[in-house]
């Protein structure tokens, strides 16, 4: 597979993107270049794109060096810069182009229905945005980098050994339940550590946030991120189908997995060390992968048997360093995929440390990563920068379609039991996603709220969604979210995730009837980008996006199905 750079067709190849001195005059020419004619509008417009490409890959360049190793003082010396001195600048100057560019009476001449997002972009842009908001954002974005360090060094030593918590966590599959209490309280010591400075870190940006919201108009911030993050085709009453579809429908069957788990492990009660351990085999947990390489090479097998085209994809990415997917000291928490705008490259970042969520997560990622191949093609980045819950349609429908190949469990047992792991995770993600969507919906519409109400409404929240059949110790479930990198980094950003699931689901049920039907349409519908609404792009995939809960009984009942098909292989080894 061969990818080419895209030509600058204006900025210089070298230019040095370090600081505003090296862009300003760049800046200083998009902002007073006239017009005389619809070509002259044409030219500045891919010159604005361009402008806008080269500096987004700049600065996700900044964040992923930043992130791979959070002790580095000139990565982060030099992240900050762009946050401190580079981003306010920009958005500064991308409101006034913005601003040039909806004014202009050649704008009528674009083709309107693929220019159809790319304005509801710019006007959604245009109508929030408040020059006062600028260094409030900032200040955010620090507290943002702050929470990623303090992560990021978190370890804790067993055996005489140091271990990152991802490596860490690998312990709570031990079939020693004593074992496992005693890692599960290391983790939870280690993160409580700097639980003051992380309440803190929230309170402060809580109050940020809420005044940015104010300064644009909004009662609360919640109203003001939902626009802000370009929900365009539904509205918060899709979030709250979402909430009761989980304690109409998704409850009773995670209840079931947990009695199935206690009764299958001998347990009286489930106590938190007691939910990673493996149900099918507790003396054997699954280990499908020792190093990086091993998981590039199985997880490109994998791929090509869904389709050449992706294995070739991620291959390419190999080849050029674009995975970094092991566990180590000081490396941010969580996993990502960065699209970089300007060369129409993927970057996968992880935290990988040899279990079975580990090659979960790589498809996942894999997903966004192919969502970002199939739409390089498009020419504006705000025509293929695609809102987040046709992201994760990507990636989680991936996540599905991944399941069937055997490469990681050659034997049938262990195939079964990871198969039993992932239809477990997709109905036990539902409840997380819910409490965690509507925590941060209680939390922004009551910003003045104290820290005591604010662990109280957690628990209320967890126990709405998820029951009552874990006993969880004293004080430990009221800073469950502390882990929860999202409602600090991306807030109100994670209900996606349950909606993409949905779609998922669908695209799984397909796939188990059609895959080479399934596949095609699913890279079809990652090629359109942003050029079409999102139930629009749902439906090039085969699935709907808006559902009625009577839609996903046969969609529940599948799983259903595929779980007690598991279960007999497990009983039958």
């Amino acid at each position: 597979m061969q990818i080419t750079r895209p030509t600058r067709e204006w900025l210089p190849p070298q230019l040095p993107l370090t600081g505003w001195d090296a862009i300003a005059p760049f800046a200083e020419e998009l902002r007073t270049t006239s017009w005389k004619t619809f070509s002259d509008f044409h030219r500045w417009l891919r010159r604005v794109n361009e402008f806008e490409a080269a500096l987004s890959e700049e600065a996700a360049w900044s964040f992923i060096r930043f992130t791979q190793n959070t002790q580095d003082e000139e990565s982060k010396r030099t992240y900050e810069k762009y946050i401190e001195e580079i981003q306010p600048r920009l958005s500064e100057l991308r409101h006034h182009l913005y601003q040039r560019y909806w004014e202009s009476p050649w704008r009528s001449l674009l083709p309107q229905d693929e220019f159809l997002n790319f304005d509801r972009t710019v006007q959604n842009y245009l109508a929030i945005y408040r020059p006062e908001n600028i260094p409030l954002e900032t200040k955010v974005e620090l507290l943002a980098k702050e929470y990623n360090e303090i992560i990021g060094k978190l370890s804790v030593e067993i055996d005489g050994k140091t271990f990152t918590l991802p490596q860490a966590s690998l312990f709570l599959e031990s079939p020693d339940r004593a074992r496992r209490e005693e890692v599960w309280w290391k983790i939870f010591h280690a993160r409580a550590s700097y639980a003051d400075r992380i309440e803190a870190i929230l309170d402060e940006m809580i109050a940020l946030r809420t005044q940015i919201a104010k300064n644009a108009g909004f009662e609360n911030y919640y109203d003001f991120r939902f626009r802000q993050l370009g929900r365009f085709d539904w509205t918060v009453e899709l979030c709250h189908s979402f909430h009761a579809l989980v304690e109409r429908s998704v409850r009773r069957l995670y209840r079931r997995l947990l009695i199935y788990r206690r009764n299958s492990l001998g347990l009286p009660r489930l106590m938190p060390w007691d939910l990673a351990v493996d149900v099918c085999d507790s003396e054997r947990p699954l280990r499908p992968f020792e190093k990086e390489e091993e998981l590039i090479q199985k997880g490109i097998e994998v791929f090509h048997r869904i389709h050449p085209r992706i294995a070739q994809m991620v291959h390419y990415m190999y080849e050029i360093g674009h995975l970094d997917l092991f566990s180590r000291p000081g490396k941010a928490p969580g996993g990502y995929n960065y699209s970089l705008q300007e060369s129409g490259l993927p970057f996968i970042f992880m935290n990988a440390a040899g279990s079975h969520g580990d090659v979960v997560t790589f498809m996942h990622e894999v997903g966004h990563a192919v969502h970002t191949f199939q739409s390089r093609h498009i020419p504006f980045v705000l025509q293929r920068d695609y809102p987040s819950e046709v992201a994760e349609l990507a990636s989680m429908g991936m996540e599905l379609m991944a399941l069937y190949p055997s490469v990681f469990y050659p034997d049938p047992a262990e195939q079964a039991r990871a198969w039993f792991q992932q239809i477990s995770r997709i109905i036990t993600i539902f409840p997380w996603i819910a409490t965690v969507d509507a925590f941060q919906e209680w939390m922004y519409k009551h910003p003045h709220h104290t820290r005591a109400e604010r662990h109280a409404k957690w628990v209320e929240l967890y126990t709405r969604f998820h029951g009552n059949d874990i006993e969880w110790p004293e004080g430990t479930l009221e800073v469950l979210w502390h882990r929860q990198l999202h409602i600090f980094d991306y807030p109100l950003y994670y209900i996606e995730y349950g909606l993409a699931q949905i779609g998922a689901l669908q695209l799984w049920y397909n796939y188990d009837k059609d895959p080479s039907n399934t596949v095609e349409k699913y890279l079809y519908a990652l090629s359109l980008g942003y050029l079409k609404t999102v139930p629009e792009i749902y439906a090039a995939a085969g699935v709907k996006f808006f559902f009625e809960p009577k839609d996903l009984d046969e969609i529940f009942h599948f799983i259903v199905q595929h779980l007690k098909k598991v279960r007999t292989a497990l009983y039958a080894k």
